[in-house]
């Protein structure tokens, strides 16, 4: 026994005299921007502003490619990407089980406000700004290529079937990529995803950045690992865990709830009334060591005092509020 925390503090001595150790992080990203284009010699379609984004061929055999971009500005300059994946959310389709990538784009692009209408598989009119079959930018800014200028080199592959949330999983490839934007955010261009080209009847709908349901909206999933001082772990890893009070209290409609953990913990907090039934669940995932805020909208309680309850995997606390309407 002695000799193991001789060794724990020879390495603590270590890692406290070289300044600097290397922290675990997960962010997840929304894209900073999307757009679909729709196949059309006059270059005049778009939907910048819809809620779905299309990938795929339609029975009419028209082409649609979905774009999406992310800001990678919350990642710290000097960060090792260690993952990378991306989350869509697909909601209609006339086609069975179709294989799809997503590609990096290598040519700025934009979004405009053009909105479809209905289903928005037709697309809409095009307004300023906004990346179509043929431009970047519309009217006057086209692609190198008519269907966008993208790397053939596939980094991710998912087979896309009926309705659900699919995943395209990191890979080497996706990684890098990732890694280059970083480093170099001139570059970042964001990513195409491309259907099943080979045939009709092939196109997928998926949610947008801007669809109302903020649930299904497409994520960029990273870990990475950031460099970060000795002193600033250990000044800021909380050595227990701790439910604060939310801020304000009494409140209406909305308030903040902030926690903290010491390490790396599946994490739930959810509101119960007071006779112990569960109303909804405000956090339920796995969240990193250090301190975290939430905020919870009680739009749909009624006046009164309510407990709220954080669950880690090893320990629950408690705590109450009051809603005032």
């Amino acid at each position: 026994m002695k000799s193991i925390l001789q060794s724990i503090a020879c390495l603590m001595v270590l890692i406290l005299s070289s300044g600097t150790i290397m922290a675990q992080n997960v962010t997840e990203l929304t894209p900073s921007k999307n757009n679909t284009l729709y196949e059309s010699a006059e270059g005049d379609l778009c939907n910048g502003t819809g809620d779905y984004i299309f990938a795929g061929v339609t029975k009419n055999g028209d082409i649609r490619r979905a774009l999406l971009q992310f800001d990678l500005s919350e990642i710290p300059e000097g960060s090792q990407i260690e993952s990378a994946e991306l989350k869509l959310v697909m909601n209609m389709t006339i086609a069975g089980t179709k294989n799809m990538t997503p590609h990096e784009v290598l040519t700025a692009w934009g979004e405009g406000s053009s909105d479809a209408i209905g289903q928005e598989g037709a697309g809409a009119e095009a307004t300023p700004g906004d990346a179509t079959w043929v431009h970047t930018l519309y009217p006057d800014q086209n692609w190198s290529s008519t269907g966008g200028d993208f790397n053939d080199t596939v980094i991710s592959s998912a087979d896309v079937d009926a309705n659900g949330s699919y995943t395209w999983a990191s890979t080497p490839e996706f990684v890098s990529l990732i890694q280059k934007w970083l480093e170099s955010p001139e570059d970042n261009f964001g990513l195409i995803l491309i259907g099943d080209e080979s045939e009709t009847t092939t196109a997928k709908r998926f949610s947008s950045r801007h669809n109302p349901n903020e649930g299904d909206r497409p994520i960029l999933r990273i870990e990475y690992t950031a460099e970060t001082t000795s002193t600033d772990i250990f000044a800021e890893r909380p050595d227990r865990i701790e439910l604060h009070q939310n801020y304000p209290n009494p409140f209406n409609p909305t308030t903040t709830i902030s926690f903290s953990l010491p390490e790396a913990s599946f994490a739930e907090i959810a509101v119960y009334d007071m006779l112990g039934r569960k109303l909804q669940s405000v956090l339920n995932e796995r969240v990193q060591a250090g301190k975290h805020s939430v905020a919870f909208d009680a739009s749909t309680l009624s006046s009164g005092v309510y407990m709220y309850i954080l669950q880690t995997e090893n320990q629950q606390l408690t705590r109450r509020f009051t809603v005032l309407k």
